[in-house]
Formats: C-alpha cells, sequence, structure tokens
C-alpha cells in the first residue's frame, strides 16, 4: 500500500512539474511571440519616430498618413470626428479589400490583378513618355517652334473680339506720393515699374502687367471700378483717365488695342499654340520612341526572343 501511494505521489510530482514546465514553456512562447510582433511591428515601421495610430489585418496607418490629409480643424470636436471617420474609413477598406482576397474565386482575383498590373504599367510608361518629351523640348526649342508655328499659321488666329493692353492703380484719396504716383504711372519707364511695384502694398489695387493681351471679360474684371460708359469711352483708343470717388483715385492707361478681324498677337495666343506644337510633336515622338526602346534593348542584349 505503501508502495502504491509513493508511486501515485511520484506521478504526481512528475505531472506537477510537468505542467509547471508548459506552462514555462507556454509563458517562453508566448513572450517570444510577443517580442517577434514586436520586432515586426518596429521593421514596418517608417524611419524616425513616427506614432502607430491603427491597424487593419496586415496593414498600418501611422499619424504622418493623417498628417498629410488635414491640415487644419475648425475646432477640437472637429479633429475629433474627421480624425475618427478617416480611421474607420480607412479600416474599411483595408478589411474589405482582404476578405475580397478570401472569399473571391481565385479566377477573378487573378483577372483583377491581372487588370490592375496592367494598368499601373501603363501610368508610369505613359509617364515616362511625357517626362522624355518635355525633356528633349527645352524651353529655348520650345519658343521657338511656337514662333515658327505661327509665322505659318497666323491666319488660323484671327481675333473673334477686341483684345487690348492696359495697365491701372488705384490707391486712396490722401496717399502722400500722390503726384509722384500719377507721373511715374504716365511715364512708365524701367525705374518707375520698379518705384511703381515697391508701393504696391499702398494700392488698392493694380495690375502693371501691361505686356499681356486681355479680352472682353478679363478687361472687365480690371476695371469693375468704371461704370459702362466710362468703360467705352476709355477702350475707344490709347490714353491716359482718371477716375476719382470718395475712396480712392484710379489711374488707368489703355497702352494699345486690336479689334475683331485682326490676327492675334503670338502672346494673347502663346498658351494655344504651345500644347498645338507639343501635341504635334507628342505624335512624332511617340511613333518612333516604342520602336527605338525595342531596338535599343536588343543592341544591348536587354531582350532576347528564344
Amino acid at each position: 500500500m505503501l508502495i502504491n501511494h509513493a508511486i501515485f505521489f511520484k506521478k504526481y510530482v512528475v505531472t506537477a512539474m510537468n505542467i509547471k514546465n508548459c506552462l514555462q514553456l507556454s509563458k517562453w512562447i508566448l513572450s517570444t511571440a510577443i517580442l517577434f510582433i514586436l520586432t515586426a511591428c518596429e521593421g514596418i515601421r517608417p524611419p524616425g519616430s513616427d506614432r502607430l495610430i491603427a491597424r487593419a489585418e496586415n496593414h498600418y496607418l501611422y499619424l504622418s498618413d493623417i498628417s498629410r490629409k488635414f491640415e487644419s480643424f475648425t475646432s477640437k470636436e472637429d479633429s475629433i470626428i474627421r480624425v475618427n471617420d478617416f480611421i474607420n474609413n480607412w479600416a474599411r477598406q483595408k478589411l474589405l479589400y482582404e476578405k475580397s482576397l478570401i472569399n473571391l474565386p481565385q479566377d477573378k482575383i487573378s483577372e483583377l490583378t491581372e487588370l490592375v498590373d496592367n494598368y499601373e504599367s501603363s501610368l508610369f510608361r505613359n509617364a515616362y513618355k511625357e517626362f522624355v518629351l518635355k525633356s528633349s523640348m527645352d524651353t529655348i526649342m520650345q519658343q521657338s517652334l511656337n514662333q515658327a508655328y505661327y509665322e505659318r499659321n497666323k491666319q488660323n488666329f484671327i481675333l473673334n473680339e477686341p483684345v487690348y493692353r492696359i495697365r491701372h492703380i488705384s490707391f486712396p484719396l490722401d496717399n502722400v506720393d500722390r503726384g509722384e504716383i500719377i507721373n511715374r504711372f504716365k511715364r512708365f519707364n524701367a525705374e518707375d515699374v520698379f518705384f511703381l511695384d515697391s508701393l504696391s502694398f499702398q494700392f488698392s489695387s493694380y495690375f502693371l502687367a501691361d505686356s499681356i493681351w486681355l479680352n472682353q471679360l478679363e478687361i472687365t474684371e480690371q476695371m469693375s471700378f468704371l461704370n459702362l460708359n466710362e468703360r467705352s469711352k476709355f477702350l475707344k483708343s490709347p490714353n491716359y483717365f482718371e477716375v476719382e470717388d470718395s475712396l480712392a483715385l484710379y489711374l488707368y492707361q489703355l497702352v494699345d488695342r486690336l479689334d475683331r478681324g485682326n490676327v492675334a498677337p503670338l502672346t494673347y495666343v502663346k498658351s494655344t499654340i504651345r500644347d498645338i506644337v507639343f501635341n504635334k510633336r507628342k505624335i512624332e515622338f511617340l511613333k518612333s520612341f516604342d520602336n527605338d526602346i525595342l531596338q535599343d534593348a536588343i543592341k544591348f542584349k536587354k531582350f532576347e526572343k528564344y
């Protein structure tokens, strides 16, 4: 009987020791797993001390990701609501994406993956072609091509409305530099332009770029302080014009005018011509670019057929 008790006690001790060892092993495994997860998290953390905000499956959201989305908030409550909505929406998207990978048929996943790959490849190819094309057309070359195209096709750029070159400024009636401002505005040499520009903080409004041609709508916006009769009188022919009200003095100078039916100035149609020339060059470029890429790859052993 004593022997049986001794055997039972020995088995109990061994079992207890085994349980203790198992518990210690389990704790070790758990600790190792936590350490592994923490290490993994550190591995996916961006450089620096970026703060981890949320996780959805194997996707991680950091503070910098949120900071890039929100520049300012109207209040603390607003910031909490907007950021929380952003985090929840981010999580929904990531979780839905992961579930789609698990539950969609494999052939559908393969089809979508191919579409994504093709779209990504197309974006990079087109961006690279645009980059090479723009790099090959420096500013001087672009201006030369624009000028040549304009000279060859002037009759395609006939004005369908008058265009004008003007300058104007307005300033308070009590401005101490009133006399000098008027004189310099009328004379308008390089030194005068610098002087007026340096005083621009004193002006209620100003437009000194009198080399730019403006259409009827743009003129109306620039001359909003004039009534219709004053505007019509001012725009008849190049002249200097002053208007005064209870708040300010308005100075206007009509530098030049071109009527409907005239050939549009190059500067007025510059952006249109630039687009036309660029697109023509692009078409010519694309005709040879793809073939050149293939021939270069063959030449330098980067492409082979087996």
